[in-house]
């Protein structure tokens, strides 16, 4: 995506369910992302959209009336988010809206949303997420990118070493003696080699979050807290701290 001009508004088609809010996070995470390869799942937008905590990320959804949701999105609520398309963000360098179940926007809805992917703000963006494309206004469908040409969602990534794997793999297992006697037994690591699989997790972890790896049971909390470990791990290589502090450090943090 980062070879790419970025588009005001993408169109995610598939069923509903996990997997499409996971592919709409992570287009999000790409159009904000300060990282090289987009998205990168370590810097701080990344973290903060994957995570569903991102002040710039807006989901617009059916509301509840009764306890019950409306059969469709109304013109009022996409009125109130284009109001708010408007406003400067709040952290990033711009503003992303995901509507879910776009398909549910009735008539003047989508009308009211036309106006906006016509002439939108320089800051915002819209994912328009549906089962199937054909519940949408043809001039809305016309102004969107669809997000499959726009992001791969499964690049190609690299054989992990068999360290950096054994790594990932008893963080899993959250036996902290496996972890404590993994660590004491690296040592005698060189920096460059150290610095190599400080590196080599960190981009793992970021895989695993932009799923491009598959989780071997980590989980996301866990995710994140590692993708921070390996900066502090790094930051500390920079400040020549001796391996033996790093994996003294990785012994302790790693499981917390």
């Amino acid at each position: 995506m980062a070879e790419r001009r970025l588009s005001h508004a993408y169109m995610l088609t598939g069923p509903e369910g996990p997997d499409r809010d996971r592919a709409a996070r992570r287009l999000a995470a790409a159009l904000l992302c300060t990282g090289a390869e987009k998205p990168c799942g370590a810097c701080r937008d990344c973290r903060k959209v994957l995570a569903g905590i991102h002040p710039d990320v807006v989901t617009v959804a059916r509301e509840q009336r009764d306890k019950e949701l409306r059969r469709e999105i109304l013109v009022g609520q996409i009125r109130q988010m284009t109001a708010d398309a408007v406003l400067a963000p709040n952290e990033a360098a711009r503003k992303v809206y995901i509507i879910d179940q776009a398909d549910r926007m009735n008539d003047r809805a989508q009308n009211a949303l036309l106006k906006a992917l016509e002439d939108p703000p320089g800051h915002a963006c819209f994912i328009l997420c549906a089962a199937s494309a054909d519940a949408l206004l043809p001039t809305v469908r016309s102004r969107c990118v669809r997000a499959e040409e726009a992001v791969d969602r499964r690049a190609e990534t690299r054989e992990l070493s068999d360290l950096a794997r054994a790594y990932l793999e008893t963080a899993a297992s959250g036996d902290r003696a496996e972890m404590t006697l993994f660590c004491m037994n690296r040592t005698k690591l060189s920096r460059e080699e150290t610095e190599s699989f400080a590196g080599e997790v960190k981009d793992a972890v970021c895989d695993i979050l932009c799923a491009r790896r598959p989780d071997p049971g980590l989980g996301r909390d866990r995710l994140f807290h590692l993708a921070e470990l390996m900066e502090t791990a790094e930051d500390y290589l920079r400040h020549n701290v001796q391996p033996k502090q790093i994996f003294g450090l990785l012994a302790v943090e790693t499981l917390r």
